[in-house]
């Protein structure tokens, strides 16, 4: 047994006594808890009802995990589940919201744990019944009469109203959730069938074709799922998903959801953490033969092959064709470079080759006297036509962080 003191009336400590005192005279183990739940609120900008919820859980999963328990179980009933239904659908939810609360979930907050409500297909009256049967005196909550709580006011006010239009307002909104639920399976599949290309440290890469035709509420659980794998927490709502959908029919730009960005470019999606602007490095002029730290790489000029690796890309040039010393340096506006037969700018050359734009971000480029002679992006280089064989060999290999 399990109890939470949010602290927030006057009479939750005497509850939390009264737990004590059943538990032991049932001769139950019993783990209670308390924090000041508004005062968290305040700090987090968070609404008091979300924050004891959340701090609830917590502690739940916490006292699960110090006991050794597979699972919390809550008592949750139907009534609650018509509340938590009209709930969601005036906050503007999607099919995910309209399922109300499930009889098996994740813990909030402790996706490890087991979270389940066997008393979902009771009524509230059924429950006041075994307690009458059992000679058990529940205690009452005031605050559930408090109507500054929105629930409350669901509960004491709206849905009697709704029953003057349909007397059987309570199973409709159960029967609304049930249908949200098979729904919901189906956009969840859907989610599954978007496969990751890659993961790495800005993200996880998609084709942009295998997201563009999900359904909305398949996007979200993407988005969700990443974000979750990279310990974000994004802020998902409906007219970003749309914004989402703008961009991805459009082909490129950027969707900001909360701490977590989705970028569209050359035919890819990233989904991870905002990406910070990569800060200017000072060009550094190349020892041939010898080693130089740009930035985060350490650039190699060798005189003989080296093979290249995904990790420590390797550009050949020629040495005659150079001119003058050679630079490590950031990729410059305007610079152009001989490819394959064309001299074109830089940029275009990264649009033309799908280069998406977080690849582009951190280009380094070795130069001479002439301009770029070779450009590392995040997965390509681009090297200068030369009428000779490769004689001087550069590798980027990473720093230790």
């Amino acid at each position: 047994m399990a109890h939470f003191d949010h602290q927030l009336r006057p009479g939750s400590a005497a509850d939390l006594q009264f737990v004590r005192d059943h538990a032991a005279a049932l001769g139950l183990e019993v783990v209670t808890g308390e924090g000041p739940v508004r005062e968290v609120a305040v700090q987090r900008h968070r609404g008091i009802e979300e924050t004891a919820r959340l701090m609830r859980y917590q502690f739940l999963a916490f006292a699960a995990e110090k006991e050794q328990c597979d699972a919390v179980v809550t008592g949750h009933t139907a009534d609650d589940q018509v509340e938590t239904v009209l709930l969601h659908l005036l906050r503007g939810a999607g099919v995910r919201g309209l399922r109300g609360m499930l009889a098996v979930a994740h813990v909030p907050g402790a996706p490890g744990r087991t979270l389940l409500r066997p008393l979902l297909c009771l009524r509230r009256a059924d429950t006041a019944a075994i307690c009458r049967e059992l000679s058990l005196q529940p205690r009452s909550d005031e605050s559930n009469r408090d109507p500054a709580h929105t629930r409350n006011r669901i509960r004491s006010q709206l849905l009697p109203a709704l029953a003057e239009f349909n007397p059987a307002i309570d199973d409709a909104l159960l029967g609304l959730a049930a249908s949200a639920r098979e729904a919901f399976a189906f956009l969840e599949r859907r989610s599954f069938e978007a496969r990751a290309l890659e993961r790495g440290p800005i993200g996880a890469i998609y084709e942009t074709v295998a997201l563009d035709g999900l359904p909305a509420e398949s996007l979200w659980l993407v988005i969700e799922r990443e974000a979750a794998f990279f310990h974000l927490d994004p802020s998902v709502n409906r007219t970003r998903l749309e914004n989402l959908r703008q961009v991805l029919r459009r082909g490129s730009g950027t969707v900001a959801f909360g701490d977590t960005a989705v970028d569209v470019s050359a035919s890819k999606v990233r989904i991870g953490p905002r990406l910070e602007p990569v800060e200017p490095r000072a060009p550094v002029i190349l020892d041939v033969p010898g080693s130089r730290r740009f930035g985060s790489w350490r650039v190699d000029v060798l005189t003989s092959p080296a093979d290249s690796t995904p990790q420590s890309p390797v550009a050949g040039l020629a040495a005659p064709g150079l001119r003058g010393a050679l630079r490590a340096r950031d990729l410059q506006p305007g610079d152009r470079v001989a490819w394959r037969g064309h001299t074109r700018k830089v940029a275009d050359l990264f649009i033309g080759e799908k280069v998406p734009v977080w690849e582009r971000r951190a280009a380094v480029v070795i130069a001479d006297a002439g301009g770029p002679a070779a450009v590392f992006t995040a997965s390509r280089v681009f090297i200068r036509d030369a009428a000779e064989p490769p004689d001087l060999w550069v590798r980027l290999a990473p720093l230790p962080r």
